[in-house]
């Protein structure tokens, strides 16, 4: 008689960490959408759930619940005390205008024309009096190069970061709000003065001077696009990418290769522990010795290549993995996982909310799912196996990160297998030729004994970046999505789980479970738009210096106004249109008439669905006219004032967008209230 094998049972055991450290980040969570508010009630939470899992001690599964729950409402109590601005020495609740802060500068990005750093903020001086405080801020700082460590007397102005001013642009006070910064301040040549630096050894200032000697060594030998990512790959330094090499990394989905991150950090202890694999014996002692050292060069290289975020989380993961695979060679990934994820969210928990931090894990995850699996698919015989590994790993990181990539970046590389794999190939070249390279430059080679690194280092650059280049050319070489919600990444990730869990334990329940997942993604992603189709509506946005107007009937979309630059239309015009999904052409001129079903243009009046709109342009002459005719809205632009023209009626709604300078905006509200300027108030946006 035929028996089948038992199927292999999901290793819970081998996992306890991981449902505390989801409970936890659950609470992390809501404490956010809570604005971190009602912390010590969650502590009271905490304590009363603590008590009646104990008094249930005796029925395991109910006091395990409760504990989870008490875990939850902790991550929420954690989370709303370590929120800054509930910290009474905060400057924000000192400061007030006048006020000179003494800054200490912790990280200094270049320009065009200011320096962007960010400083932790030491004290407030005001009237000889110095009140020791706490907080950071950004500075957009014009003058001499600083560096990190200088200490700072700042004698600007503070404000807060203000949100995103058109719709479904990138929300950079969400982003920095995230790094427990919330305020900003612009500081002219004559408003600052450095007063020295931070008085003892600095790691942060030791890892910069190492990171400029290591590029100064690379200078003399690599230079334009080959030098910007050589530099990127190696150390960090992407201040000198070009917006050219930038999209076509980003196209091509491989971005995260110019970002120092997990993948180069797991390069760099790749590459070490091979090294001291041929060096030292396989004996406990050696191998204790070995994961010691590869520990240390990993936190080495990520205080040198700048201590970013990013490049703590892949350090302490390596860290953990390593302790882990040394103390017990048998311990689950994922169990590892979530003690970094742990350690990470006790000392700041806001990571939860970085892209970075998310896309780690979430790679991470991926791999460990998928990868052998993957690699089981197919047989390559001898050498030829180690291309079809680097291809599985690939993937299976892609597979952990798509529901991500789709809802924070709205496209996907088609070509992901090719680009990625061979990605991952040149920056283990690059990087470990950067590392030798270097090496040999700290010992004193220089010269023409650097010449035969420098030349393969130029020549594996040179490579990559056409080969990322011919990838961008391929035909639909990225997938573009309009609206990837949050809803469509939750499905996406519940689709991923089965099919793990059937990599894992094959069964008609999980491939049911899989095609009604599937079935329902393809219902959302095909009848949401016929469900709830985006409304007829136009929008007034916030540019600098010009008058912008996107006008969509239901199904096409018609723009008005002035050209606008490249820059500008990517980063604020684009996201609203890629939410509506229609193309919008060359902007319509103000000053040509034009009639369209959605548009019409009759200088000075514009009708824009079924509104009339009066256009009040500075660079018309008003004062000739007698009387201003009904309209449903008006808008001003190029700098018209209020007193060059005639009385506008009352309860019209007016609009001051960004071609005016800001003393305008200010000028048309002491003279009618609540007037709307798309400088302080946002993108003007009209639905039907």
């Amino acid at each position: 008689m035929f028996v089948s094998s038992p199927r292999p049972r999901i290793p819970w055991a081998t996992v306890p960490l991981l449902l505390p450290v989801l409970a936890l980040g659950g609470g992390i969570a809501l404490a956010a959408h809570l604005e971190y508010r009602y912390a010590w009630m969650f502590l009271g939470a905490t304590g009363g759930l603590g008590l009646l899992a104990t008094s249930l001690h005796l029925r395991p599964r109910p006091a395990a619940v409760l504990l989870w729950l008490a875990l939850f409402t902790l991550g929420s109590w954690y989370a709303g005390v370590r929120h800054p601005l509930h910290d009474g020495a905060h400057f924000s609740h000192h400061y007030t205008k006048g006020d000179q802060l003494l800054v200490e500068v912790q990280s200094v990005r270049e320009g065009e024309r200011r320096q962007n750093v960010e400083a932790d903020v030491t004290a407030l001086l005001r009237d000889g009096e110095r009140l020791p405080t706490s907080g950071k801020l950004v500075a957009y700082v014009a003058g001499d190069t600083l560096r990190t460590g200088d200490r700072l007397l700042l004698a600007s102005a503070v404000d807060t970061v203000p949100g995103p001013l058109n719709p479904h642009a990138f929300d950079y006070a969400g982003y920095l709000a995230d790094k427990n910064i919330f305020h900003r301040s612009f500081v002219d040549s004559t408003e600052w003065l450095r007063v020295g630096t931070a008085s003892g050894f600095s790691l942060r200032a030791f890892g910069e001077r190492a990171r400029e000697a290591w590029f100064a060594s690379l200078q003399p030998y690599l230079a334009g696009d080959d030098l910007a990512v050589a530099a990127a790959l190696i150390m960090g330094k992407k201040d000198l990418l070009g917006a050219e090499v930038k999209s076509a990394y980003a196209d091509t989905g491989a971005i995260h290769v110019l970002a120092v991150s997990g993948l180069h950090v797991g390069i760099l202890a790749l590459i070490v522990m091979q090294l001291l694999r041929l060096l030292v014996p396989p004996r406990p002692f050696w191998l204790a010795l070995r994961t010691g050292l590869t520990i240390l060069l990993v936190w080495y290289f990520a205080l040198v290549t700048g201590l970013s975020a990013s490049v703590q989380r892949a350090a302490l993961m390596v860290t953990v993995v390593l302790i882990g695979k040394q103390l017990n060679r048998n311990n689950n990934i994922f169990n590892l996982l979530a003690i970094a994820a742990l350690v990470m969210l006790l000392v700041e928990p806001k990571q939860l909310f970085q892209v970075g931090f998310q896309l780690s894990f979430a790679a991470v995850a991926g791999i460990a799912l998928f990868t052998r699996r993957l690699q089981r698919l197919v047989y390559l015989p001898g050498k030829l196996s180690v291309l079809w590994d680097a291809i599985a790993v690939s993937t299976a990181a892609q597979l952990g990160t798509l529901p991500l990539s789709l809802y924070y970046f709205g496209q996907f590389p088609l070509y992901f297998m090719l680009s990625g794999t061979l990605v991952i190939v040149f920056a283990y070249l690059v990087l470990g030729l950067g590392l030798l390279h270097g090496l040999l430059a700290l010992v004193g080679v220089s010269g023409a004994g650097l010449w035969p690194t420098s030349t393969l280092l130029e020549g594996v650059v040179s490579v990559q970046n056409a080969f990322i280049f011919y990838c961008r050319q391929l035909p639909s070489a990225t997938l573009q999505l309009a609206d990837f919600t949050w809803l469509s990444a939750v499905g996406l990730y519940l689709l991923i789980s089965c099919l793990a869990y059937l990599a894992f334990r094959p069964s008609h329940r999980g491939r049911w479970a899989a095609m009604g997942v599937a079935g329902l993604l393809v219902a959302y992603w095909t009848l949401g738009p016929v469900w709830s189709p985006a409304p007829p509506q136009f929008t007034i946005y916030d540019l600098p210096r010009a008058t912008l107007i996107d006008v969509y009937d239901g199904r096409r979309g018609v723009a008005v106004g002035d050209s606008v630059a490249q820059d500008d239309l990517d980063f604020n015009v684009l996201p609203a249109r890629q939410a509506l999904g229609v193309a919008f052409g060359t902007p319509l001129p103000l000053d040509q008439d034009t009639s369209l079903a959605a548009v019409t243009v009759h200088s000075p009046l514009l009708r824009l669905l079924d509104r009339r709109v009066l256009v009040l342009d500075g660079t018309r002459d008003w004062r000739g006219v007698a009387q201003l005719p009904e309209v449903d809205l008006v808008l001003v632009r190029s700098g018209v004032r209020p007193d060059r023209v005639p009385e506008l009626p009352p309860g019209v709604p007016v609009v001051v967008d960004g071609s005016n300078a800001p003393y305008v905006g200010r000028l048309w509200r002491e003279r009618y209230g609540g007037v709307h300027v798309t400088g302080v108030d946002g993108a003007y946006r009209v639905v039907e």
